[in-house]
């Protein structure tokens, strides 16, 4: 490689072309960049201050042996209600426990100021919640009903709805191997995202959650139809062992993204995830750099990022989609309602029945269920039928006399019901 008046090489690799632009005839001085210790670049976060305080790590420690996620939440809660008042969680403390009047009447007027702002009632409810976690910590108890206005509502999901049959096809239609795979472990299978990846990538589904999943001549199958799907307790939101299924039209959006990276040289085990980051190509991942998951954010920013800018809903309503079609077939008898509040990950007599016996049922009760979901398909892979409902828009039920008339316009025959009336298809719109 030649060098003309410059420091550095004319080919720069892509990665460095925007922190050294070319020096051609300039001798610009890069060795000062180069000399930038980790320590340096290294970016001291909001969450990194609080938790250098021993009390307030203390008090997420112990949030986090119930919830690592309500931790966090209620951390960053904190820090901003105290950022709101210029005040430190430490002086909220001093002021509680010198006077509880005057610390309540701070979380009143905070939420007064937050309803002017028309910020959702739940966002205050959760700020308020986690202030008075943190004095708790201290024994300082709010005896004091403090009142947030319309606290059950959610305004933002108002005017969500699942979506039709047209919208979920062409969602899926959008989407790459990897989105695809999300949306129908989602939807189709009713997993929430925190299934797939945890918030900081640490778990997720692994391929020994698929126990009927095989690796047949390099070529990914399942051995049953439906296949099930194992959620491990530390995945649970609910904290228990379950099942679900999942449709054939999901399953082979799976097959076909697992295979894909097959393809692509990946080895892959009964540990593997589900879902994975890219291997292709290396990626930035900030810290979750060298854990084999994807975090709920990254796998809700791929849902999202599917559905922009034509649909504005969030990536929870597959979930939504998955429960409310479920919820149709139970009306029509297809499934039984126990068995659609298991495949949720909701508690209830078929969930203590299966934990009671150590995630095992008896296997007439487990083909029932898996029979339930097959018939309740047709519910949750209703985009797929819109081929066949367009397929019956082109019959027509006619008597003999008329079919005489009516072949010979270019109509098919298809059958005879038992009345004698025939069904006949206009061939010439389906060529």
């Amino acid at each position: 490689m030649q060098k003309v008046n410059t420091t550095n090489p004319l080919t720069i690799p892509d990665e460095d072309c925007k922190a050294v632009q070319s020096d051609v005839g300039k001798k610009l001085v890069h060795e000062q960049n180069q000399t930038t210790t980790a320590k340096q670049k290294q970016k001291i976060t909001k969450k990194d201050s609080l938790l250098a305080n021993q009390d307030i790590k203390r008090w997420y420690d112990n949030l986090a042996r119930s919830s690592l996620v309500t931790a966090e939440v209620k951390l960053r809660k904190l820090g901003r209600f105290c950022e709101n008042n210029k005040i430190t969680p430490m002086e909220l403390v001093d002021l509680g426990l010198k006077s509880p009047r005057a610390v309540t009447d701070l979380l009143e007027d905070n939420i007064t100021t937050m309803e002017k702002k028309r910020n959702a009632p739940q966002y205050i409810k959760s700020i308020i919640t986690a202030v008075k976690s943190w004095l708790h910590h201290f024994d300082i108890e709010i005896k004091r009903r403090i009142k947030i206005a319309n606290v059950d509502s959610t305004p933002t999901l108002a005017d969500e709805r699942i979506p039709d049959a047209t919208e979920l096809s062409e969602l899926f239609n959008r989407a790459n191997l990897r989105s695809g795979a999300i949306m129908a472990l989602m939807g189709k299978a009713g997993l929430r995202p925190e299934v797939l990846g945890n918030h900081d990538a640490r778990d997720g589904l692994m391929m020994r959650d698929l126990p009927e999943l095989e690796i047949v001549e390099g070529i990914a199958r399942f051995s049953a139809k439906p296949a099930k799907v194992v959620i491990r307790r530390t995945l649970s939101k609910a904290g228990h062992v379950y099942f679900s299924f999942i449709t054939e039209t999901g399953a082979e959006k799976i097959l076909a993204y697992i295979n894909q990276r097959m393809i692509d040289g990946e080895v892959l085990d009964p540990e593997s995830p589900v879902i994975a980051p890219f291997s292709k190509y290396p990626r930035f991942r900030g810290k979750n750099e060298g854990r084999k998951f994807l975090s709920t954010a990254i796998i809700e920013r791929d849902v999202r990022k599917t559905m922009r800018p034509r649909f504005k809903w969030r990536p929870y309503v597959l979930r939504a989609f998955f429960d409310t079609q479920l919820l149709i077939a139970e009306s029509r008898g297809k499934i039984a309602h126990d068995f659609r509040v298991f495949f949720m990950g909701h508690k209830g007599s078929i969930e203590a029945k299966y934990t009671t016996n150590k995630s095992i049922l008896p296997k007439v009760l487990m083909d029932e269920m898996r029979e339930s979901f097959r018939k309740s398909q047709e519910f949750l892979d209703y985009e797929t039928n819109l081929e066949r409902e367009e397929e019956i828009s082109r019959q027509r039920i006619v008597t003999s006399e008329e079919f005489e008339k009516l072949v010979t316009e270019g109509w098919q025959y298809l059958g005879t019901l038992p009345n004698g009336k025939i069904v006949i298809k206009n061939k010439q719109d389906s060529d």
